[in-house]
């Protein structure tokens, strides 16, 4: 069961019809396509009849995402949606309750022969400097595989930031960067390699960031020569503060409907992880899985 509190009087439906626009603009936002979806209407007595959604998802959909998607935005109108499901199909029934009439029936079967479109991205946050504790509960609580990458200047400080974050957060990956913030690999390779090669013998399971020039094809050559996992953002959206809000969520949605783009790298502060963590269900309505970094070795 599914409960909402708030401070706020609710709303009031203006009319049924009003009801069924917020139900399709949920549909949609779940990317649910016309083809699945069958309308019916029963008649209750001689002044009103209630509409019944027949909707067919695949075996992967989360049927109780979309239940509590619901309940948020019907609970701002007073309209209760309680829900029964059934075993072992778990197919689920929805009812939209108000004043103590149900007005729409929203029912979710799983229909085999669907396939799930859904996109695998992965999304970094980076760090220059140590989240504090709110942060790093806030990256948490959201339940996605999310690394944060922090940026380093020394294989030592790679092995002290991964002795203080171990036990606080799981997801780590280093960035080895020169005195003025530039990706090392890049500025001064011969030195790049000698600290990669004093890292694998401080921290052999290391994570790191690969920045490839795409002109140069020279860092993979590079990096070859060491035995350290790498993750290459090479082709990352790069997303900071300073798109603004609105541009931040456009980008973000690139990861949704653009197969080209697979990953993210953020800029971390409390703005840009408080934006990322009210657009990730957005994200995962429209079919995206947030997957750890695939790692290389080259």
């Amino acid at each position: 069961m599914l409960f909402e509190s708030s401070d706020i009087a609710p709303r009031q439906l203006q009319s049924l019809a009003q009801a069924d626009t917020l139900i399709h603009k949920e549909l949609s936002a779940f990317n649910i396509q016309d083809r699945q979806l069958q309308e019916t209407t029963i008649k209750v007595d001689s002044n009103f009849s209630r509409k019944i959604y027949h909707i067919g998802v695949p075996f992967q959909f989360s049927k109780t995402q979309l239940h509590a998607e619901l309940n948020k935005i019907f609970y701002k109108y007073d309209v209760k949606t309680p829900a029964r499901v059934s075993f072992p199909e778990k197919n689920m029934r929805i009812e939209l309750v108000y004043h103590n009439t149900v007005i729409r029936t929203v029912s979710i079967q799983t229909d085999h022969d669907l396939v799930a479109d859904r996109n695998n991205v992965s999304i970094l946050i980076v760090f220059n400097e140590v989240p504090d504790d709110e942060l790093l509960s806030q990256l948490e609580s959201l339940g996605e595989p999310i690394p944060i990458v922090l940026t380093i200047d020394s294989p030592m400080q790679a092995n002290e930031l991964n002795k203080q974050l171990k036990s606080k957060y799981r997801h780590l990956i280093f960035w080895l960067q020169d005195e003025n913030g530039n990706d090392l690999i890049k500025t001064n390779p011969k030195e790049a390699i000698n600290k990669l090669r004093q890292l694998e013998d401080v921290m052999p399971s290391a994570n790191m960031l690969l920045m490839n020039n795409r002109n140069s094809g020279k860092e993979p050559k590079l990096v070859a020569r060491t035995n350290i996992s790498f993750v290459n953002a090479s082709n990352a959206l790069m997303l900071h503060e300073d798109l603004g809000k609105a541009s931040f969520r456009e980008e973000l949605d690139q990861l949704a409907n653009d197969p080209s783009h697979s990953m993210a790298l953020v800029t971390g502060n409390e703005t840009t992880v408080s934006w990322l963590s009210n657009k990730i269900p957005e994200l995962k309505k429209t079919g995206v899985d947030i997957i750890y970094p695939p790692k290389m070795h080259f």
